[in-house]
């Protein structure tokens, strides 16, 4: 059951630098590519008003800063996604944009929808300009999934490799292991599995792996997947379902076609290092990271700022609309082999005048506030900076222990062992601790962070982005914005404009 606060404020914690629908849900990105000169970003879409169902929201910008908002671009209308037009990709083929997604139809009758009674129809919708789609066509159905399947396959990821077609897609077996699917196709209608993948320990990493992606990076391939229902652990899995990439010893398409049983196979192919497995972020709202390649060359990623089921974990106290993704991030491999992201170049060109960091605009409370270890802290020796609500602060050159304070409502403190990103008040809607171990850094300590305040969105990069804390906040008053640290290092932070938004009421 939702958790509720009820505090009448004054304002709806829009966001100034983030995509957020004019009314309505937003979650999952799909569709990322740069095409006809323009980025396309779209998203699962669930507008309060015409109640058209569960789709596809489109977003278009030249330059990553000023977007316009075009709508609901995929919405159920047919009988292949009558149930919601799910997560999905985007490929640029024969100079168009070939959209596949997953067409959801509950049948009608007593099933637990599970393990019987969804359809999950991978559908091909084509764009020849980017803006208006055409017929929907289904090009994989259940019967195209081996039998060990259960309903849950999904979130179809469409790349071009060796002259070919290939759709990784997400499934949940009928025993409850978490696995991938690897079809192949010549023309992107006709499509045969190729191979499988699932973990090599016979053990399930999670029930199921949703919003699979495979991307090369620094001459080597790795795959993503968020694998849900993985047991929470003290430093590792702490959200209700997580998001992170398992290093591959090869080409994904490679490794998985050495699946040898495929449509006649009892279960996937355990190929997969369990133990290999690296989060990607360590905050409380962070999943169904997708990627895709521009023009340029970057890769690059951005996530639904949330988590499944999320009515479960706390209340989100926006009316009218609700959640949003990260900024668009690159994507790169450091020299440790760890993947980085960090925010997209163009985010630069929000900075205005460099606010300073000084003793007196430090937030000032020292002492004992309440009963827990959070609450019992020094700022002796603390810098800090003052800002309208919005911030974009840089500390390098970090060596040991500190804190970080947004206002009184959130903080990062950093020991010799952890990290962990703590809430002290209501901002939280209920939510206390997310704990990162220092091992989780190839440097096994702190060196870096860069932290992005917008309203409501809290985007923490550490060293150089190894690892992000990225989450949702809801201050009570956000006009003001105090940030202030104890920690020993080169303090900068800057005024940030707002991007430009077309199209939004």
């Amino acid at each position: 059951m939702a958790m509720l606060i009820n505090l009448f404020p004054k304002h709806n914690w829009r966001l100034r630098h983030h995509l957020q629908a004019p009314s309505g849900n937003i979650t999952d990105p799909n569709g990322l590519c740069q095409f006809n000169g323009a980025y396309h970003v779209f998203h699962q879409y669930v507008p309060r008003w015409p109640k058209l169902g569960h789709g596809w929201g489109h977003w278009v910008s030249e330059d990553l800063l000023t977007w316009r908002w075009l709508g609901g671009a995929i919405m159920p209308s047919c009988e292949y996604d009558e149930g919601g037009s799910y997560s999905g990709s985007a490929v640029e083929r024969d100079g168009a944009l070939w959209c596949y997604y997953t067409g959801n139809v509950l049948e009608p009758g007593d099933y637990d929808y599970d393990y019987a009674g969804r359809q999950a129809n991978e559908t091909l919708t084509i764009t020849r300009e980017g803006l208006t789609f055409g017929e929907k066509v289904p090009v994989l159905r259940n019967p195209d999934y081996p039998a060990y399947c259960s309903n849950h396959v999904r979130d179809p990821k469409v790349w071009e490799q060796d002259g070919s077609l290939h759709m990784m897609l997400g499934a949940r077996t009928r025993n409850d292991h978490g696995c991938v699917l690897l079809y192949r196709s010549d023309d992107g209608l006709s499509w045969q599995l190729e191979g499988t993948c699932t973990s090599a320990s016979g053990k399930p990493f999670g029930y199921m792996w949703e919003c699979p992606n495979v991307a090369e990076l620094g001459g080597r391939e790795y795959l993503f997947v968020c694998p849900q229902g993985v047991p929470k652990q003290e430093y590792a899995y702490q959200n209700i379902h997580i998001s992170g990439y398992f290093p591959l010893p090869g080409r994904a398409i490679d490794l998985l076609s050495g699946d040898s049983g495929l449509m006649d196979a009892e279960a996937p192919y355990g190929c997969i290092d369990e133990t290999t497995f690296v989060e990607l972020d360590y905050g409380f709202d962070f999943y169904a990271p997708q990627l895709f390649t521009d023009k340029s060359g970057r890769t690059m990623l951005t996530a639904w700022v949330g988590v499944p089921d999320i009515e479960l974990q706390y209340e989100v106290p926006t009316e009218g609309w609700a959640h949003t993704i990260t900024m668009l991030r690159e994507v790169t491999v450091n020299a440790a082999g760890r993947v980085c992201q960090w925010p997209a170049a163009e985010m630069d060109g929000l900075r205005l005048a460099e606010v300073p960091f000084t003793a007196e605009a430090a937030h000032g409370a020292s002492g004992l506030m309440g009963s827990s270890d959070y609450d019992l802290y020094t700022m002796e020796g603390a810098v800090g900076a003052r800002f309208d609500g919005v911030a974009d602060v840089t500390i390098e050159g970090i060596e040991g222990p500190g804190r970080l304070m947004l206002n009184g409502d959130l903080e990062l403190v950093v020991d010799d062992r952890e990290a962990d990103l703590v809430f002290l008040g209501q901002a939280g809607r209920f939510r206390t601790l997310r704990r990162m171990p220092l091992t989780a850094l190839s440097a096994g300590r702190i060196e870096s962070l860069r932290v992005m305040v917008d309203t409501s969105v809290v985007e923490i990069f550490v060293n150089g982005g190894e690892v992000t804390m990225t989450t949702r906040w809801f201050p009570l008053d956000i006009a003001h914005l105090s940030v202030t640290s104890t920690f020993a290092g080169e303090h900068h932070g800057w005024a940030l404009r707002d991007f430009t938004f077309e199209n939004v009421g």
